[in-house]
C-alpha cells in the first residue's frame, strides 16, 4: 500500500508549498536545493510567498528539472494589496497558469483574529518584532479592485485562490469571479480556524466548480483532528478536493511525504485510493493543465 502511495505522489502536484527566503524561517531558500531533494518524489510543485512573487525564482533556475514548477503572486500591501499590474508582471515570467492568491496574512479575516500580522511563533526569532494587527492597515476587497484583479487573473489564464478572506467573502469572491469567466478557482484551507467555512457552504462552492483545499498542515500544525479533514471530503466530495501540502517550514517534512503522510492518515479514516488519486493527481492535473 505504501509503494502505491508513493507512485501515487509521483503523479500529484502540491499546490501550496511555502517558500523562502522570507522572514518567517523556510525549509528551503534556494530552488536548486528544493529541486535536488524532490527530484523523482513528484510531478510538480507551486511555490508560495507572503511577501513578493515566486515565478521569478523559477525564472532563474538554471538546470533542466524533472519537476514542474508554478509560481504565485499573493495579494498582500507587500507587492501592493489587490494589484492587477503585479500579476500581469508575474504571468510574463511563466509559460504556465500562475496561482494568484488573495491577501493571506493582510487579509482583513486574518488580522481580526490575529494579535499580530505575522505571528511571533511563525518566526521564533528573539529579535523579530512583530507588528500589531491593529497597526496595518488590511487588504479589503473593494469592487472596482476586486473586478480589475479578477479581470487580469482572467486575462493572463491565472488560477484563483481565496488566501485568507474570510467565508463570506469567498463565497461573494467566487460570484464575482464566475460572472467574470474565470474557470479556475481554489477555496484556500476552509477548514482552517481563522477561517471555518462551515460545510455547507463548501458545498456549495463544490456544486459552482471550485476546489476545495484541504492541506496537510491543518492537521500537522493547526491540529485539527485527522477524522474532521476526512469528514469534509466525504461532505464536498473527492471530485472538487485538492490536497495541499501548505509546508515548507524549517520543522516540516518535505513536499512529497507531507502528502504521503496525509495520504496515510486519510486512509485510516476511510477515504479509499480511489479518492486519493482523484484528490491528488486528477483534480490538481486539471487545474494547471486543462
Amino acid at each position: 500500500m505504501d509503494n502505491k502511495i508513493r507512485q501515487m505522489v509521483k503523479k500529484s502536484y502540491d499546490l501550496h508549498f511555502h517558500m523562502g527566503p522570507e522572514i518567517i524561517p523556510r525549509k528551503f531558500n534556494n530552488l536548486l536545493e528544493l529541486d535536488d531533494c524532490e527530484k523523482n518524489n513528484i510531478a510538480g510543485i507551486a511555490l508560495k510567498n507572503h511577501f513578493y512573487p515566486t515565478a521569478p525564482l523559477i525564472k532563474q533556475l538554471k538546470v533542466k528539472s524533472k519537476l514542474n514548477y508554478i509560481g504565485s503572486i499573493v495579494l498582500n500591501n507587500f507587492i501592493g494589496g489587490l494589484n492587477s499590474e503585479a500579476i500581469y508582471a508575474s504571468s510574463l515570467l511563466s509559460n504556465k497558469p500562475i496561482i494568484v492568491w488573495f491577501p493571506t496574512v493582510n487579509a482583513e479575516n486574518f488580522l481580526k483574529n490575529s494579535i499580530s500580522e505575522i505571528p511571533s511563533e511563525w518566526v521564533n526569532k528573539k529579535n523579530f518584532k512583530t507588528r500589531n494587527s491593529s497597526k496595518i492597515t488590511p487588504v479589503r476587497l473593494i469592487d472596482n479592485e476586486v473586478i480589475d484583479v479578477l479581470k487580469m487573473i482572467k486575462k493572463t489564464k491565472s488560477i484563483l485562490a481565496t488566501g485568507h478572506i474570510s467565508a463570506d467573502e469567498s463565497i461573494q469572491l467566487v460570484s464575482q469571479a464566475l460572472e467574470i469567466g474565470i474557470k479556475k478557482i481554489i477555496i484556500t484551507h476552509p477548514i482552517y480556524q481563522k477561517i471555518d467555512m462551515v460545510i455547507d457552504d463548501q458545498i456549495y462552492l463544490a456544486k459552482k466548480g471550485c476546489y476545495l483545499e484541504s492541506c496537510y498542515s491543518m492537521y500537522s500544525i493547526d491540529k485539527i483532528p485527522i477524522g474532521k479533514i476526512a469528514y469534509q471530503i466525504k461532505k464536498v466530495g473527492p471530485d472538487q478536493i485538492i490536497l495541499s501540502s501548505d509546508v515548507g517550514q524549517k520543522f516540516s517534512p518535505i513536499s512529497s511525504q507531507a502528502l504521503f503522510n496525509f495520504a496515510q492518515l486519510l486512509l485510516k479514516e476511510g477515504i479509499t485510493m480511489d479518492m486519493l488519486y482523484q484528490m491528488l493527481v486528477i483534480n490538481t492535473n486539471k487545474i494547471i493543465f486543462s
